[in-house]
């Protein structure tokens, strides 16, 4: 029997592939990339929301903080100061009790509410005397008036070197500084403290017994 050359031997056939093979790499490609697609699609849909919604965040807080949230100064004044008893004529060593009309107002849209006032009363520069307030609240863009009365100690008066000068001159120069530690609720949720502060002039006419100049008032507010 004839032996078979090396080129004469049977070479192993390429294996078979058939074309629904190629189909299905097809198919897992095209759902691949389809998922894939939707998954950027989704990411990028959620991101744009996200991004919508803080865009109105800010403009709801930028709006409220330029209205709403803008805390206002409350305006406080001195309407007019009553001798209530007593005098500072003629040397007279007992005390004097002043009564001052104030006035708050609140320009804000949330109520404006105060504890108790205190007033120190001043004669060139020397503390003559004090006063309290009570507490209360000036609603919404309403004006309350507040009594605040002081008494002043003649002694301390008296004992001053200035006195004897403007007792012959008829006219005593008072000042007075006032204080109201108060606060502010926005929305009923965000407190704010505010703090007013008011120096003010009086003159007592010692013949009259008038006072006046009880307008003549500097107010300072710190929120």
């Amino acid at each position: 029997m004839a032996q078979q050359s090396p080129d004469q031997q049977i070479k192993p056939l390429a294996p078979f592939i058939s074309s629904s093979h190629f189909n299905s790499q097809e198919d897992q490609d095209y759902s691949f990339t389809h998922r894939k697609n939707i998954r950027l699609r989704k990411f990028i849909l959620c991101c744009g929301c996200a991004t919508a919604i803080v865009v109105v965040l800010v403009v709801i807080v930028l709006v409220l903080g330029f209205t709403v949230y803008n805390v206002k100064d409350p305006e406080v004044r001195m309407n007019g100061v009553t001798l209530i008893n007593g005098t500072f004529a003629n040397g007279a060593t007992d005390n004097v009790t002043i009564l001052a009309d104030i006035s708050v107002k609140n320009p804000n849209v949330f109520t404006f509410k105060f504890g108790n006032a205190s007033t120190d009363v001043y004669y060139n520069g020397e503390g003559i005397g004090d006063g309290e307030s009570p507490s209360g609240k000036a609603k919404a863009r309403r004006t309350i008036r507040v009594n605040t009365t002081m008494e002043i100690m003649a002694k301390k008066l008296l004992a001053n070197p200035n006195f004897d000068t403007d007792l012959k001159d008829q006219a005593l120069n008072i000042s007075s500084y006032t204080r109201i530690d108060g606060k502010v609720k926005i929305f009923n949720i965000f407190p704010r403290k505010v703090v007013v502060e008011m120096n003010c002039t009086i003159t007592y006419n010692i013949t009259t017994g008038l006072i006046t100049n009880g307008g003549n008032c500097l107010g300072n507010v710190n929120i």
